[in-house]
């Protein structure tokens, strides 16, 4: 990275660090960059509270290398009190930006989610039930990936909660069980959701766990239809359909 900065720029290597130093309005690659020669002390005297800085900047900035690079200052507690909390939440925008990093290192991302999950971080006991599920730094464990999500989403972890949804509605790492799939949408319905009051629309059309109820089916898809939403606009005349039918 600095080595194809420092052709683009036109720079000697001597030069480089006074050039980013100097630049009076800098981009996030700069301050990475910045960071880099603070960090390695490439000529320069190593600084690594100026290195942090300049990595902070950058990941302020929502540049995924930038966190990156910050999480694992936080991690190592270089130039900085080690907080794991931070780290995860960086590692994790950096990973969901793309950050070539990242997802390079998947076995990295399962053992950090694998820590943070065993510590009670909920987002990473669902994001580690992800790397079971699609085979991401580890073997598939349908099964592993069902407990985890069941345990965030027993805590009020919402998208855990959908995840555990789509588990026991086609069976995966557990028993198809539509009555906990129509339980499941009707409390996250009753807190308001209003993609679960679609959902749980679909299960009185359907009967998928309960007892088939067109006209509470309707009622779930007039309150969205009417404010615009296509879905339930859609839902709606299926269900006119196959009633007049």
């Amino acid at each position: 990275m600095v080595k194809n900065n420092f052709e683009r720029n036109k720079k000697k290597p001597e030069d480089f660090f006074n050039y980013l130093k100097n630049k009076s309005s800098k981009r996030s690659i700069d301050y990475i960059l910045l960071g880099f020669c603070l960090k390695y002390g490439i000529r320069t005297i190593p600084n690594p509270t100026k290195s942090f800085l300049a990595f902070q900047k950058a990941a302020n900035a929502k540049d995924s290398f930038g966190q990156f690079f910050l999480e694992h200052c936080y991690y190592n507690s270089i130039s900085t009190s080690q907080d794991q909390k931070k780290a995860f939440e960086l590692f994790s925008k950096a990973a969901e930006a793309g950050n070539t990093n990242t997802q390079y290192n998947l076995a990295l991302s399962f053992e950090f989610y694998s820590k943070a999950a065993e510590a009670g971080h909920l987002s990473a006991q669902y994001k580690l039930g992800l790397c079971y599920a699609k085979r991401l730094g580890t073997t598939k464990k349908l099964r592993k990936a069902f407990e985890l999500y069941l345990k965030a989403a027993e805590a009020g972890y919402t998208n855990a909660q959908y995840n555990l949804i789509i588990c026991y509605r086609f069976g995966l790492g557990t028993p198809k069980n539509l009555e906990k799939v129509f339980k499941l949408y009707l409390k996250a319905a009753e807190a308001g959701d209003m993609r679960a009051q679609l959902d749980l629309g679909l299960c009185y059309a359907n009967g998928w766990g309960t007892t088939k109820n067109v006209a509470k089916a309707l009622k779930l898809y007039s309150k969205p239809a009417k404010a615009g939403n296509t879905i339930a606009q859609y839902n709606l005349r299926l269900c006119f359909h196959s009633e007049s039918g």
